[in-house]
């Protein structure tokens, strides 16, 4: 690394592939044109926006650590220290929601609002990727007249080797799932220990992974799909943290249309097949 660089000329370097830059400007929720402005000097960044920009360029993170806190030494103390008293939802996040709420059609809505929330989720509950992983599981549409059967992965985040992957796998969950059984009973689903989980749902239990939750996306007694969490860690979830992921499931109903909620009461998941590869998600 050149002595005299500093963190916008590094930028400037990765978004001169305009692919790379609109990426990482969707995965931030700001312009493209914003980027080249921070690069030339001509705007200043949101402290919010800094730890965005790491996350979305996880093989650049120490380089780009090191060199935004020269310029901004205080950036991310307030993220490192006392963490569990930080543990909230910024009201600049709320509003950037908000205005993709109201500023995105429908079908735009959803694949932008919930990246944009796994995406900060992580960031806040593993900032020194020691290991995780955030899936979000929709309810399949059944039939008309029949009832839902399974939850489908359809996002996913992580702090791993396989992180940038997730969003594009595929797995089904059914009653034998932690997910599954959390969108049946319609309550958060907390497993703190390897034990328990195998235990619990021994066909969904994974080498590395230690402690677990599953969270129903509830509109009153209408469930959209259930959100889980894993980490590499041994009771890792702390009443914080619980508190944390509940403000954000609350956030993810505006992600849906109506018609993507169904009653608790419709809710029949069957046992899905056992196979090794519905445990690729499970490489932490």
């Amino acid at each position: 690394m050149e002595e005299d660089q500093t963190w916008r000329t590094f930028l400037g370097k990765v978004i001169a592939d305009p692919h790379e830059r609109q990426r990482i400007a969707d995965s931030i929720n700001v312009n493209p044109i914003t980027l080249t402005r921070w690069t030339t000097g001509k705007s200043h960044p949101r402290l919010d926006n800094l730890l965005p920009l790491l996350a979305a360029l996880p093989h650049y993170r120490q380089q780009l650590t090191a060199l935004i806190t020269k310029e901004y030494p205080s950036a991310f103390q307030s993220r490192v220290q006392d963490g569990e008293q930080a543990l909230e939802i910024s009201s600049s996040f709320y509003t950037q929601i908000l205005n993709t709420y109201t500023s995105s059609t429908p079908q735009q809505r959803e694949i932008t609002v919930c990246n944009m929330i796994l995406q900060q989720l992580l960031i806040q509950l593993d900032p020194h990727q020691a290991g995780m992983i955030i899936l979000l599981a929709r309810c399949v549409p059944p039939r008309t007249g029949q009832p839902v059967r399974s939850l489908r992965q359809v996002n996913g985040r992580g702090t791993t080797p396989q992180g940038n992957q997730l969003e594009y796998m595929t797995q089904f969950f059914g009653a034998e799932s932690q997910t599954g059984y959390a969108a049946i009973t319609g309550h958060p689903v907390v497993i703190q220990s390897k034990q328990e989980k195998e235990r619990l749902f021994p066909l969904h239990s994974c080498a590395q992974e230690e402690s677990s939750v599953a969270y129903p996306i509830l509109l009153s007694d209408y469930t959209a799909g259930t959100l889980y969490i894993a980490s590499t860690q041994c009771h890792y979830f702390t009443q914080p943290h619980l508190d944390l992921i509940q403000c954000y499931v609350d956030l993810l109903v505006l992600a849906f249309e109506a018609e993507g909620f169904y009653a608790l009461s419709t809710l029949e998941l069957g046992i899905m097949p056992p196979a090794a590869t519905k445990s690729r998600h499970c490489q932490l």
